[in-house]
């Protein structure tokens, strides 16, 4: 029979084995990803850092405005409104404004006079950008999305 002290010993060992083994799964279990928030503009408001540019309505009200910082370089701008111009006349514009202002359209969906939705995806060398539309009635929702680089 083993004596008691030798017992205790291995029941140490064990127990140490055993907060070691906890340890290393606890310190490489992923961990949850945390998930960037939107800071919001005033009602009304752009967020700061949207180019105030790629509002081309200057009659429009902005219905919301906000910013996503994914890490130190890159951070999503949005803004969204209603306009009073239909889905083609806003897309139209939209893709007049971007290809003559140094974008080049990367996707875009087409759009007729029937269309419920209306997309473009353009870039800069810096930038890039979505514009989403909606038909609403005799106007539009617009969504627009700013990235730099």
């Amino acid at each position: 029979m083993k004596s008691s002290k030798q017992i205790w010993v291995w029941i140490g060992i064990v127990v140490v084995v055993i907060i070691v083994v906890i340890a290393l799964v606890v310190a490489l279990s992923p961990k949850p990803a945390v998930r960037p928030m939107p800071v919001f503009a005033s009602q009304g408001q752009l967020t700061p850092s949207f180019p105030k540019e790629l509002v081309i309505d200057s009659n429009s009200q902005i219905s919301n405005s906000y910013s996503i910082n994914y890490d130190a370089s890159t951070s999503q701008y949005t803004a969204e409104w209603v306009s009073s111009s239909s889905l083609p006349a806003v897309y139209n514009d939209y893709k007049t404004y971007l290809v003559n202002n140094g974008w080049t359209i990367t996707n875009s969906s087409n759009v007729t006079a029937a269309s419920k939705l209306g997309v473009l995806y353009a870039a800069t060398s810096s930038a890039k950008v979505s514009v989403t539309l909606i038909s609403q009635g005799t106007g539009s929702d617009v969504s627009v999305t700013y990235v730099g680089q």
